[in-house]
């Protein structure tokens, strides 16, 4: 099937203006040219995709239902072409970002560095947010990938593992003994944050009551009423590289029966441009270098 680019922009600018003529002097081609770019279209498909008389030109049938796949591979082909120039020296283009707090404070600043560095011309946006924020702009395109626990529900979505993110014991080490934490007071996130559901999870497999006796919605007021004496709580380890817990604190590890998977959230299908590709590369060297 011979079918080229020009002869799908000419299709789809006709869709758009309904007029031949002044398709023709947007693409710069005499009214005969066009004509003839259309017919050898149609006579490649085998479908006649215009109606169209000395004052009217509209879609047939079978053109309203090729539009979309036309305009489909146009942005293919604009993505081809956009890949292969930026692909030369990274030195152009965009990669917007999200992730979790806990990846946005710890690892991910110091990818984006490196990157960014090395590849100056490429703008890096970073937006930070709870699980289900994240997933919302991945969805919607708001952003190009997530940095994000696995969510529930996949639909439309991809997900690829890069660290494990396991949760640990934060007390305080004021007569501390190896049972004793678990008749304190519970210091827990609020529902709506990732790490509710895997903490109440953890205490109920160690036989601990997941009621808690303070609800808050950010790991550092957390990690401060721990540091008051006022309970325990469960946080992820990457939080413990940049919350300053002090000597009065123990931080232990705890039989997970779930581990805490982040990774790459992206909106189905895939398509990774050659900036996000190298920033992957980034971020799986910096992950290799982090203390485990």
């Amino acid at each position: 099937m011979d079918i080229n680019f020009r002869q799908l922009r000419a299709f789809t600018l006709i869709a758009q203006t309904l007029s031949f003529t002044r398709t023709s002097e947007l693409l710069h081609l005499s009214p005969p040219a066009l004509s003839y770019s259309i017919r050898k279209l149609e006579e490649a498909l085998g479908l006649k995709l215009f109606a169209r008389n000395t004052r009217s030109v509209e879609l047939t049938p079978a053109g309203e239902h090729f539009l979309p796949q036309a305009q489909q591979l146009l942005r293919v082909m604009g993505d081809a072409v956009s890949d292969a120039q930026e692909l030369l020296n990274l030195d152009s283009g965009t990669l917007r970002l999200a992730a979790l707090p806990t990846a946005a404070a710890s690892f991910l600043p110091g990818a984006i560095a490196a990157f960014s560095c090395d590849h100056p011309g490429v703008q890096v946006s970073l937006q930070d947010g709870r699980a289900g924020e994240v997933k919302d702009w991945v969805l919607s395109g708001e952003v190009d990938v997530g940095i994000t626990s696995l969510p529930e529900d996949m639909l439309g979505l991809e997900f690829k593992h890069l660290v494990n993110d396991n949760l640990v014991l934060l007390v305080r080490d004021e007569g501390f003994d190896t049972e004793s934490w678990k008749t304190r007071p519970y210091i827990a996130l609020t529902a709506d944050t990732s790490i509710r559901p895997l903490a109440d999870m953890t205490l109920h497999h160690l036989g601990v009551s997941t009621d808690p006796a303070w609800q808050v919605a950010h790991m550092s007021t957390a990690a401060a009423m721990v540091r008051e004496g006022l309970g325990f709580t469960l946080l992820p380890t990457s939080c413990m590289s940049f919350l300053h817990l002090g000597e009065a604190l123990q931080v232990l590890s705890v039989a997970q029966p779930v581990q805490r998977s982040l990774g790459l959230l992206q909106r189905k299908p895939v398509r990774q441009t050659p900036a996000m590709q190298m920033f992957i590369h980034y971020l799986d060297n910096c992950l290799s270098k982090a203390p485990a």
